[in-house]
């Protein structure tokens, strides 16, 4: 039988989505041009939506012009933007894993750029976005100058998002290293709020800066700097993991930190519930474009930028086809 995945937009407001019009839907097996259903979703029936709007798609996500309303420097060509957005999409932008497609408004829908959430104000309308200038995209995104493109919400910015959302009263270890640095605040602000007891590596990469801090210093948290990928940070990386009998771990950073740090927790025999950052090539966020697209061990084609997958096999993948 082949394996069902969990598309993160399932049954939600953008579902059924483009891909159901064209028998390629990640969930609903009807939608896949099957003929019966075999799809193992608890929620509300894919196909159902699908024929009672019309056998037609929703209405998709489209972008909307946004107000900069501040942009600082944070070190060595990364910046932070401050974003008016409404009330309603901050909200929905709150969950750890959010990201939003950006591009400077004089510009084609080609440089849309995708971007982790860094922070939300949801009482006034606020979000928060950190970049790093590195190719066209970025260079075109520092020269807006007091508005954007801004097209959303999405929320598969991390894998193992059902290990996230069971934690409660458990230990909890971030690793976040450069500008993954982002899309950790969000995962730590909600772990607190499920009262967790949490332990931030914060490892300041190519950015130079620790620029969490400022957001989540005032929190109740245990916060390390070091750099991760050195002999004391791995040695120390591997003390807390022995030390606090960590039941959670979170890796932001590259491919290769990640594979780097599963192999000492392999070597360490120790079994935490894993997520990381989604490090794949996303281009249109909709399963559409196939840039995102991961041939699994069993020949399973995914399409990552909606896709829950294993961490462990998703980093083993990517690792070696590099």
């Amino acid at each position: 039988m082949k394996k069902i995945f969990k598309c993160i937009d399932a049954g939600g407001e953008y579902c059924p989505c483009f891909l159901a019009e064209t028998d390629n839907c990640i969930t609903c097996s009807m939608l896949q041009g099957k003929g019966f259903c075999d799809c193992n979703w608890c929620g509300s029936c894919i196909y159902q939506n699908y024929v009672w709007n019309g056998n037609k798609k929703k209405t998709p996500r489209e972008s909307v012009l946004a107000d900069i309303v501040e942009k600082k420097l944070i070190h060595n060509g990364c910046y932070q933007l401050k974003i008016k957005v409404s009330k309603t999409l901050a909200r929905y932008l709150k969950h750890p894993g959010a990201y939003v497609f950006i591009r400077n408004i004089d510009c084609e829908h080609y440089f849309d750029l995708p971007m982790s959430v860094l922070d939300v104000d949801d009482t006034s309308g606020y979000i928060y976005i950190a970049y790093q200038i590195v190719g066209s995209k970025t260079k075109q995104l520092y020269l807006a100058d007091n508005k954007l493109l801004l097209r959303g919400p999405y929320l598969n910015g991390l894998l193992g998002l059902k290990n996230i959302k069971v934690l409660r009263n458990n230990n909890c270890f971030i690793v976040c290293r450069g500008i993954a640095q982002a899309p950790s605040v969000l995962l730590i602000k909600y772990l607190l709020k499920k009262e967790n007891n949490v332990t931030v590596l914060i490892d300041s990469g190519n950015v130079k800066e620790p620029f969490i801090k400022e957001l989540i210093g005032d929190y109740n948290l245990n916060i390390i700097e070091e750099n991760i990928m050195s002999i004391t940070g791995k040695q120390l990386f591997s003390h807390v993991l022995t030390q606090n009998k960590i039941d959670f771990l979170f890796l932001g950073g590259s491919d290769y930190m990640q594979k780097t740090l599963i192999d000492i927790v392999d070597e360490l025999k120790v079994n935490p519930l894993l997520s990381a950052t989604n490090n794949h090539e996303i281009c249109c966020g909709e399963g559409i474009c196939g840039a995102c697209s991961k041939r699994l061990e069993d020949g399973s084609i995914v399409k990552t930028c909606k896709t829950q997958i294993s961490v462990r096999e998703n980093i083993k993948r990517r690792v070696n086809l590099e």
